[in-house]
């Protein structure tokens, strides 16, 4: 039992690093290292990454948005701040 609850709080320490540094990264305004790019969009190469739990958008539109955002999988891609 002990040693079962040690791999699950290893798991998670693990699990929130790799958020932790992809969020960081989103704050930095780039890429993450841990999420996998799923959809590029036509409007200048704004790119949308999927990781466990979590999503990121790096905005890129022509005479628009410029940023970078972080969240849920439920985030929605809006080219409007």
């Amino acid at each position: 039992m002990k040693k079962n609850i040690k791999w699950i709080i290893l798991g998670l320490i693990i699990y929130f690093s790799i958020v932790t540094v992809d969020y960081l990264r989103a704050q930095n305004d780039q890429a993450p290292i841990f999420a996998i790019q799923s959809v590029t969009y036509k409007d200048g190469g704004t790119k949308v990454y999927l990781g466990l739990g979590y999503k990121v958008i790096r905005y890129h539109v022509i005479d628009g948005r410029q940023d970078t955002d972080f969240g849920t999988w439920f985030i929605t891609y809006n080219n409007q701040k």
